[in-house]
């Protein structure tokens, strides 16, 4: 009896002496460290919230950590994994800072492939896009069409003033999967499931404007923006003086050409606009370029519009090159507004950089082994997509609060911590804690999806101690408003924390 108790314990001496170091740290950093009365408080506090009953049948995973002194201050779930939706984003915008750099500026080459004879070019002109993202409005009254009447002003001073040939759009850059591993297939109608191209124009979006009508059974006008003749639309939205709320459905063919409005509203209802995701974002960036060129008073009457196939991929002649502002500039409106395109954007760009390859699977390759570097395995998280649209996506608490601690102690810290929303003020947080002693205080990014909530980031506490939070909420079934009110009585309670 005594050799099989020894041969036991032997055994498991050896298995916890082949974990490796890395992996014993993370489970030791999801034990709280015992504190002052102020730190029991403060847990006793936290936990008072998440124990509520009304969160009965969903999770909670929390954990604070004090990065002042090094120093978990509370912790819940801390290594349990959930789906953090748009919190994925802190994954993908960190690795993209640290690995990039903030001075990092995307790249689209423009060339031609013939002479240009008394101000006509006898050939095509080709833009090779390497996926900015930043030709685009985030609101439909703005002009998207700025950075294009800009070259339309550049070929006119190298006197072209007449295009024979075509607009042919070279995204050959990023591999051809478009979309997140995945996405719901209900979502990639709508603007923020737009596909994923090296070319981009407008967020790969247009603006359905529906101004409905006033007299019950009259069919609603509507307006395409910026390009107005962009689709051909079969319009069967009817208004309804005795609907109490929209009824909007969208569908559209296999190809990019036309889509189908149908469903009912309130005849006195307000205009409403509808962001929809294009099939084909080249066409899309083509039609949008050729547009302009003809408003600007370059001929470009007989241009086709074509997408540059491998095969007939030739070397142009340089033009000149645009670049995008600088990548802590383009953090701002991802982390702010949360828009996936650029997430999936910078994933790829991520592997076409540093793996030679312009795919998801490649800019994925980076992220583990960034994250690797950070004591954080891959065996501990899925990352299904750059942008949190993916219910494949798993993360926990732990590893977020890790990631932000370790932008925290890196030289490009203030441009994260800059492109976070602010609580009360700006983002998806403008209209949170405002009011409170958390506005101004708490940068953040939130995440939001159907019985998903999650927000993580920095604050200060009323000693001006800087902490790293995550607070993540699945399968609730209370409505979200109630989880996020949960979550805001949890960081008004940590920002008025004293030691003292």
């Amino acid at each position: 009896m005594r050799k099989t108790l020894r041969r036991h314990f032997i055994f498991l001496l050896a298995l916890i002496s082949s974990v490796s170091a890395s992996t014993r740290l993370w489970y030791c950093m999801a034990q709280p460290v015992a504190g002052s009365e102020s730190i029991k408080r403060l847990y006793s506090d936290l936990d008072r919230i998440f124990s509520d009953r009304k969160f009965a049948g969903g999770y909670w995973g929390v954990q604070v950590y004090s990065l002042d002194h090094s120093e978990i201050l509370y912790a819940r779930n801390p290594s349990r994994l959930f789906i953090p939706a748009s919190n994925n984003k802190i994954i993908t915008a960190a690795v993209a800072l640290l690995r990039l750099g903030p001075d990092y500026r995307f790249r689209t080459l423009l060339g031609i492939d013939g002479p240009v004879v008394d101000g006509v070019l006898e050939g095509n002109l080709i833009v090779t896009g390497f996926g900015d993202p930043s030709i685009t409005v985030e609101k439909p009254d703005e002009d998207p069409f700025r950075t294009f009447r800009h070259w339309a002003a550049i070929l006119k001073e190298k006197g072209i003033r007449k295009i024979t040939g075509d607009l042919i759009g070279d995204a050959g850059s990023f591999e051809r999967t478009m979309f997140g591993q995945g996405w719901a297939w209900n979502d990639l109608t709508e603007g923020y499931a737009a596909p994923v191209s090296a070319l981009q124009f407008n967020g790969n979006r247009l603006w359905i404007e529906i101004k409905p009508g006033r007299k019950r059974g009259s069919f609603v006008p509507i307006e395409l923006k910026p390009l107005p003749h962009y689709w051909i639309v079969e319009n069967k939205l009817i208004a309804n003086t005795d609907a109490h709320e929209e009824k909007i459905v969208i569908e559209r063919s296999g190809t990019d050409e036309s889509i189908v409005l149908q469903g009912t509203l309130p005849g006195n209802s307000a205009s409403i606009t509808k962001a929809v995701a294009v099939h084909d974002p080249v066409r899309y960036y083509l039609s949008a370029l050729k547009h302009v060129f003809d408003k600007e008073q370059i001929d470009v009457l007989t241009c086709g519009i074509r997408e540059n196939r491998a095969t007939d991929r030739k070397s142009p002649i340089p033009l000149w090159t645009h670049t995008s502002p600088p990548l802590s500039e383009i953090l701002k409106p991802l982390l702010k507004e949360s828009l996936n395109l650029h997430a999936e954007t910078l994933t790829r760009v991520l592997g076409m950089e540093l793996r030679g390859r312009g795919s998801f699977e490649a800019g994925k390759e980076v992220v583990e082994e960034t994250l690797s570097r950070m004591a954080v395995d891959k065996d501990h998280y899925s990352f299904a997509d750059g942008s949190g649209l993916s219910r494949r996506n798993l993360s926990s608490a732990q590893i977020l609060v890790r990631v932000l601690s370790s932008l925290y102690r890196s030289s490009h810290f203030i441009h994260f911590y800059d492109a976070l929303a602010i609580a009360g003020r700006d983002g998806t947080l403008e209209n949170r804690l405002k009011g409170t002693t958390a506005e101004n205080n708490i940068r953040a990014k939130t995440g939001t999806m159907s019985n998903i909530s999650s927000i993580s980031g920095y604050l200060k506490t009323a000693d001006g101690e800087m902490l790293a939070f995550s607070i993540l909420a699945n399968n609730f079934l209370v409505p979200k408003s109630v989880v996020e009110t949960a979550q805001d009585k949890a960081l008004k309670i940590l920002v008025g924390f004293s030691r003292k």
